[in-house]
């Protein structure tokens, strides 16, 4: 089993190509899901490589998702004007301001990886305002559909999608209008419309996020004992 730099370093031939917008060829599924069977969560996700718009690569699972409560969602630069979701997103930012960074993190992951590469989405991450604590991410086509099928949907609900597709018919796509958020350090995770009240979006993320655990020996709860 490889470690997490040998998986990274697997990724290298392919992603210069993926930044350049040349299609590169087909990962080996044993060089880009390599898993250290760790986390509540690791067998739902797998541990593809995927690339942020500051040009970085990262394992999703190990480097993006575990140990860390998060907020996702499917976006593309062509579709925000339809769907807006990134702008939904910026407004979460000054409400999360003492938390993004630090135990809370949001991540963008495109859906169309062939026009949106790091070097696109750097610059359309510039424009949302995305601050720290927030990363657009891409990778291999097959990839970011694998994630984005994991998040948002059921193998059957992908099926109908591209059934429609194939058929020139399209539908509303709930992974490109809704909020994933979870606790992965836990396995917790909810869902929350993306046009929802950023307060409202707050506070559900509010009930995921990570107590402190309570210091010293345990005492005694309830009412206080008969005293003779």
């Amino acid at each position: 089993m490889k470690d997490r730099r040998a998986v990274l370093a697997s990724a290298v031939g392919a992603l210069p190509a993926l930044a350049l917008g040349v299609e590169a060829p087909p990962a080996n599924d044993a060089e880009t899901c390599v898993r250290p069977a760790r986390g509540p969560d690791a067998h739902r996700f797998p541990n593809h490589v995927v690339v942020t718009h500051e040009e970085t690569r990262a394992l999703f699972y190990d480097d993006l998702l575990a140990g860390k409560t998060v907020l996702l969602h499917c976006m593309s630069i062509v579709s925000e004007p339809t769907y807006r979701s990134v702008e939904r997103v910026a407004a979460l930012q000054p409400l999360l301001a003492e938390r993004l960074g630090r135990d809370l993190f949001m991540y963008s992951l495109t859906v169309d990886p062939e026009r949106d590469t790091p070097v696109a989405l750097r610059a359309f991450a510039a424009r949302a305002g995305a601050g720290p604590g927030w990363l657009f991410l891409t990778g291999e086509p097959a990839t970011m559909a694998d994630l984005r099928m994991r998040l948002f949907w059921s193998a059957t609900a992908h099926a109908a999608h591209e059934h429609d597709h194939e058929a020139g018919h399209e539908r509303d796509d709930c992974a490109m209008a809704m909020l994933r958020y979870g606790n992965a350090a836990v396995g917790l995770w909810g869902a929350v419309p993306a046009k929802a009240d950023p307060r409202w979006i707050v506070q559900r993320l509010a009930w995921v996020r990570a107590r402190d655990v309570a210091a010293g020996a345990p005492r005694r709860r309830g009412p206080a004992p008969l005293r003779s």
